[in-house]
């Protein structure tokens, strides 16, 4: 009975009407035409330079995944590794929290190479790292900007830098390997423990190559300097006049926090940390509001290339 409720809470169904309810929530606390004046009123130029800076993000986010893909010996060429990457992204949107994407990668690149333990390594690598440069980011918001603000945020910020990084580290340290192993293979199937053990062995070459996680991490800092460019440029397209190191400091705990599959794409839950942080700053919610959805649909835009790959995927196998 409580599994039954358990999976009916975690269900898509479940997490599309929380999004649509905190949404619905959020538009009637905060003026739904207020909001909506100020997103059609919106500059086009910034909302059109947003949607073209996540689609160069997402070029050179396929890059450092093409990368990590070569690193574990899946080649799947330029076109291919750029396709599959847009689709994840379009996924992202339209799947539970930001990670339903990373599974139609992993899917993909799995069934084009048959390597199904290095997909899912290359692509948890992928996000992880992605996430540590972005926490890394909030701590050099810390730097720059005035106490207030960035001291309410700096314990959380540290908190996931210090997860993340432990996450990481776990991998580079054979003997923590070794541990889980043994506690794990006490009751897992040997086929499941098999899985993980490759996992963890090519996650942990990974720590050994000092000059592959140079470039990973040299190209996860100018994907992430775009994605929170997306922002940037969605809220001078209301108006908001805040300089590029709030959105520095506040964007890495809002995309982690909606990344968590509570919601659909992360919709509503972005919206109301946005509210919970930028307020902070003096910015107005019903503004705040119209910014965060302006930079979900800047996303959501340029990741439509991926639901055309994705179609594509598909006409290729009906003709096979």
């Amino acid at each position: 009975m409580h599994k039954k409720f358990l999976g009916l809470l975690t269900s898509r169904p479940a997490k599309g009407i929380f999004s649509a309810a905190l949404l619905f929530f959020i538009l009637y606390k905060f003026g739904v035409g207020e909001i909506l004046g100020n997103i059609l009123t919106a500059d086009p130029l910034f909302f059109a330079a947003a949607v073209l800076v996540f689609i160069i993000s997402g070029v050179i986010g396929a890059k450092q995944w093409g990368i990590l893909l070569g690193f574990h010996g899946i080649n799947l060429g330029f076109a291919g590794t750029v396709g599959r990457y847009f689709t994840g992204l379009f996924f992202n949107f339209v799947l539970p929290g930001f990670v339903g994407g990373d599974i139609i990668r992993i899917y993909q690149a799995s069934k084009a190479s048959g390597k199904a333990v290095s997909a899912f390594s290359s692509t948890l690598s992928d996000r992880v790292i992605g996430l540590l440069v972005l926490v890394m980011f909030s701590l050099c918001g810390f730097l720059f900007l005035p106490s207030g603000p960035s001291m309410e945020v700096l314990p959380v910020a540290v908190l996931m830098f210090l997860l993340l990084g432990a996450f990481i580290g776990f991998f580079a340290v054979k003997p923590a390997g070794r541990f889980v192993n043994r506690v794990f293979g006490r009751f897992l199937p040997s086929e499941i423990l098999l899985k993980m053990s490759g996992v963890y062995y090519e996650i942990n070459l990974l720590t050994r190559a000092p000059k592959t996680l140079l470039a990973i991490t040299v190209t996860s800092i100018f994907i992430q300097l775009t994605r929170i460019g997306v922002h940037f440029l969605c809220a001078r397209a209301v108006g908001i006049e805040l300089g590029f190191m709030y959105f520095a400091l506040f964007v890495p705990l809002m995309e982690i926090i909606a990344s968590i599959p509570i919601s659909l794409g992360g919709v509503g839950v972005r919206e109301m940390m946005g509210v919970i942080l930028l307020s902070r700053v003096g910015v107005s919610q019903p503004v705040i509001v119209s910014y965060t959805i302006l930079a979900y649909s800047a996303g959501f835009i340029g990741s439509l290339p991926g639901s055309i790959a994705f179609m594509m995927s598909i006409q290729r196998e009906k003709k096979r």
